[in-house]
């Protein structure tokens, strides 16, 4: 019996060459390439799946000492340049537009999520010299989980379950190593930003960190955005920023943010997922891997921000 090969990722196209997600508009990616930036901004950027969610819980935790109970629901889980809208067509997005306008009157300080590429980032964020921490995980499982999440979300659109089959993981495999997929290449991404590396602005927070010593990378981000914590404090942050106190408050949030938008269940794992670390070794082929070491080796050796991720013969600095 063949197996049904379904295309799960879709994207538009913005300036002829960037990929956009399909909950977006190239008009959204404008605005927010123009947006009046505040110096007290704080942007959390990742590349999808690569703890986005994780790290803006954490930022927005750390700004209120850890009570959960004071962040605001419509503020805290958006990403800016896409529509908060579920099954949308261009008319409902563009009706509905980026929820960086929902946040454009918030108080300050702002927590800014975004997955913008670097060349597209706000322009007065270099101006105005805004905190930028970048979070980045290791590739094989940004695509694994990217894979999954995609499956989701076309269920959540089509009504329909997207086979989780070698040969739909093949196809979208390929296509994430072209970069023909939402925001690009996973390296493109990661090179561009890690020109930044030595920013004072700039904080780059591996997904691992968070997941090996969570405690610390609190600290330092609350060093970094100028909101020292207290013991008590820290311990706060890190119990509401669990992955199951995440998916818990995730749902009973996207569910209100959603109420009119659709008829559909929110499923919190489409935003949250297990969390685990190395889950790309039960989804990659050997062949699979074997091409993405090459591609990684060829495009990454100067890039010592993610040497940990070389392939284990080729793990030199």
């Amino acid at each position: 019996m063949t197996e049904e090969v379904v295309e799960v990722n879709k994207f538009r196209t913005y300036k002829d060459k960037y990929y956009i997600p399909i909950s977006s508009l190239p008009e959204f990616f404008q605005e927010l390439e123009d947006i009046e930036v505040r110096e007290d901004d704080i942007f959390v950027v990742t590349y999808p799946k690569s703890g986005t969610h994780w790290m803006q819980e954490v930022v927005n935790l750390i700004l209120v000492d850890g009570h959960a109970s004071k962040l605001s629901s419509r503020d805290r889980r958006v990403i800016i340049e896409i529509a908060d809208i579920a099954s949308p067509t261009p008319e409902l997005l563009a009706a509905s537009g980026p929820t960086l306008r929902q946040v454009k009157n918030a108080p300050s300080p702002r927590v800014l999520t975004t997955h913008i590429q670097y060349p597209l980032l706000p322009k007065q964020i270099r101006e105005k010299g805004c905190k930028v921490i970048y979070v980045y995980r290791h590739p094989k499982d940004v695509i694994t989980s990217d894979f999954n999440f995609s499956r989701k979300l076309f269920q959540l659109e089509c009504g329909r379950e997207a086979p989780d089959t070698p040969a739909n993981f093949a196809m979208f495999f390929n296509d994430a190593m072209e970069g023909k997929i939402p925001y690009g290449s996973w390296m493109d991404h990661v090179l561009q930003y890690s020109k930044e590396k030595d920013n004072e602005n700039y904080l780059f927070v591996s997904y691992e960190a968070m997941k090996a010593d969570l405690r610390r990378v609190v600290m330092d981000v609350a060093s970094f955005i100028g909101h020292p914590l207290d013991g008590e404090a820290v311990q706060r942050v890190i119990q509401a920023a669990s992955i199951e106190s995440m998916r818990t408050s995730f749902a009973k949030d996207k569910e209100e943010i959603l109420k009119g938008n659709s008829s559909k269940k929110v499923d919190p794992t489409v935003f949250v997922n297990k969390g685990k670390v190395g889950q790309w070794q039960v989804r990659f082929t050997a062949e699979q891997n074997k091409y993405f070491d090459r591609l990684f080796q060829e495009k990454m050796k100067d890039c010592d921000l993610v040497k940990d991720y070389r392939p284990k013969e080729d793990n030199s600095v």
